[in-house]
């Protein structure tokens, strides 16, 4: 008895003993890490970019607190990449886009010995011309604008010819800020995948030599099943033009309309709103701007009869 007694003695003195040392392991963790003096900062990345794009990165803001005199701790600095998950050790850093789509992110670190890692995480959508998948365009005919050398498909519906594209047609000043039509987010990488947005001003005078802005008669003459324009196709992997029982997505008129939206603008700032559920475009009613709008559960093409011509921004077929 008296040595299961002693044997039990121990186990319990051995018991408290572990609880105590994990009790001041934990105390010691959270006492002896300090934070870092600063926000960590390394730049930006646009909202979309293309594979091949180049940025650089240089991480900066960060110190140590005045009261650290261990000379011999240093700053370490590291950036990740989603893709791959490689790190490298380096406080400047050279970013080459992946050739990939979708979501992409590069996460900046600043770590020492003794302190808390400060984060950056810098996100951003990788778009090129595998973003847009089922609309195949191979059969149509296409139009080369000479003010920037880009192609239209183009397709006929009534006896004219409409652009199966959305314009993309943009001017820059001097220290390259769009000056006329925006890409969707503002983003140059996006040029090409959504078209642009344009003002009524913009839109009056935005389509190529030989084409032009589509009267409300032009529209109407199309007919007002949106199915028929609407194409069923998919942007990096995810639909566009979520089903709905009562639309009949079926692009018989081979006018491939995509849903990306729209924009509202204030003191030049652009709010893109509507990805997913609204396609808008410009359309002339006698000199009065009109919208001509499809929205993703409605079976018909709607008109919106008093858009603002300064605050609202649209996207464009071209027409002749």
């Amino acid at each position: 008895m008296t040595q299961m007694k002693l044997s039990k003695t121990l186990l319990t003195a051995l018991a408290i003993c572990a609880i105590a040392a994990a009790c001041k392991k934990e105390d010691d963790s959270t006492s002896t890490y300090k934070s870092l003096s600063g926000t960590l900062e390394v730049g930006e990345l646009p909202a979309f970019v293309n594979p091949g794009d180049e940025f650089d990165f240089v991480s900066e803001g960060i110190s140590f607190p005045e009261d650290e005199t261990d000379d011999s701790i240093e700053i370490v600095y590291t950036y990740t990449t989603s893709d791959t998950d490689q790190t490298d050790t380096v406080s400047t850093y050279h970013l080459v886009v992946p050739d990939i789509i979708g979501e992409f992110t590069l996460t900046a670190k600043a770590t020492a010995t003794g302190y808390y890692t400060k984060t950056v995480a810098l996100t951003t959508t990788v778009v090129s011309d595998k973003s847009i998948t089922g609309a195949n365009k191979k059969n149509l005919t296409s139009h080369h604008d000479s003010r920037d050398a880009k192609r239209y498909h183009y397709t006929t519906i009534g006896g004219q010819k409409w652009f199966s594209d959305n314009l993309a047609y943009f001017e820059t000043d001097e220290e390259e800020n769009y000056s006329f039509g925006r890409p969707y987010m503002d983003a140059s990488a996006a040029e090409d995948i959504f078209g642009g947005f344009y003002t009524w001003e913009e839109a009056q005078r935005a389509c190529p030599e030989g084409w032009h802005l589509p009267s409300l008669d032009e529209w109407n003459a199309i007919g007002d099943q949106a199915g028929d324009l609407m194409c069923d196709a998919y942007y990096n992997g995810v639909r566009l033009w979520e089903f709905w029982p009562d639309v009949k997505v079926t692009n018989a008129k081979r006018f491939f309309a995509f849903p990306f939206g729209y924009a509202t603008i204030v003191d030049d700032a652009y709010d893109f709103t509507g990805f997913n559920d609204y396609a808008f475009y410009w359309a002339d009613n006698a000199g009065s701007p009109v919208c001509c709008y499809i929205y993703v559960a409605a079976p018909r093409i709607n008109v919106w009869d008093n858009p603002s011509p300064t605050d609202f921004a649209a996207q464009i077929r071209c027409v002749k």
